[in-house]
């Protein structure tokens, strides 16, 4: 005989999801009331607390801006501060007391601004000075160039103002010997400066000249000739020759082509 199967117990779920969503409803209804309540308005309470909470906010506002000025102000001193120790360095550095007033600073500056002013106003007349000076080289070389020239150029023995009744002897004059020139300048004869008072050739020549009614003597006197022509003529005026003086334009040799045309 067969063996009789046991039947299996069920068990049942329906309780516990029953309490399951009597608890999820009223938990939504709690929340829906906290909801709605936190909807509808603040209490005397939150308000006073809110109303502190702003005060306080607007303190620390207050505050941080009082905190930042503060720290501004901080950080413009420890600028200023170490501006004046950089200062300090450099016055130490030129010389000057660090601890010098601003006014005394401020008279320094002015007087070197002045001084820088003056070195400048010196500086360029130095600069003209100089331009001047260059200039004034460039003309004198050119007159000295000019004048060399025309010392050294020909100078043209003519018999205009001796007049046709004076028969002209011609003595140049330097400033170390006279020379003795023939009337048409086709011979001549040197005498040193030293023997001009002595001199037994320039004697006879005096008397040569004097004993020609219309003989003249004309001392020729050349630049830097002033002396020779002093002694000569003391000597030609205590021979009682009769003598005129002419004075050359320079050092260039003598030209008597003119007293030749003349017949002189």
């Amino acid at each position: 005989m067969g063996r009789r199967r046991r039947k299996d117990s069920e068990v049942s779920l329906f309780p516990f999801l029953s309490v399951l969503a009597c608890v999820i409803g009223t938990l939504i209804l709690l929340l829906s009331a906290v909801a709605v309540g936190a909807i509808g308005g603040r209490s005397l309470d939150q308000v006073r607390l809110s109303e502190r909470f702003e005060v306080a906010e607007i303190f620390l506002a207050g505050g941080r801006a009082l905190l930042e000025d503060y720290e501004a102000q901080l950080r413009r001193e420890q600028s200023l501060a170490e501006e004046g120790e950089e200062l300090g360095r450099e016055l130490a550095g030129l010389g000057l007391n660090p601890n010098i007033s601003l006014d005394d600073l401020e008279a320094l500056l002015e007087i070197r601004e002045e001084l820088v002013l003056l070195d400048a106003e010196e500086r360029e007349l130095a600069r003209r000075a100089r331009k001047a000076e260059a200039g004034m080289r460039r003309r004198n070389e050119q007159l000295e160039k000019r004048d060399s020239e025309r010392l050294a150029s020909p100078i043209l023995i003519t018999p205009s103002g001796v007049g046709p009744d004076y028969k002209p002897f011609l003595v140049e004059c330097t400033a170390d010997y006279l020379e003795l020139h023939r009337t048409k300048g086709d011979f001549s004869f040197r005498i040193p400066r030293s023997e001009i008072t002595r001199s037994p050739e320039y004697k006879k020549y005096l008397r040569r000249v004097r004993a020609i009614s219309q003989g003249m003597v004309i001392f020729l006197i050349r630049p830097g000739g002033v002396s020779s022509f002093g002694e000569a003529e003391d000597i030609a005026n205590q021979f009682k020759v009769r003598n005129a003086k002419l004075p050359l334009p320079g050092k260039g040799a003598l030209d008597f082509s003119r007293m030749q045309e003349g017949g002189r």
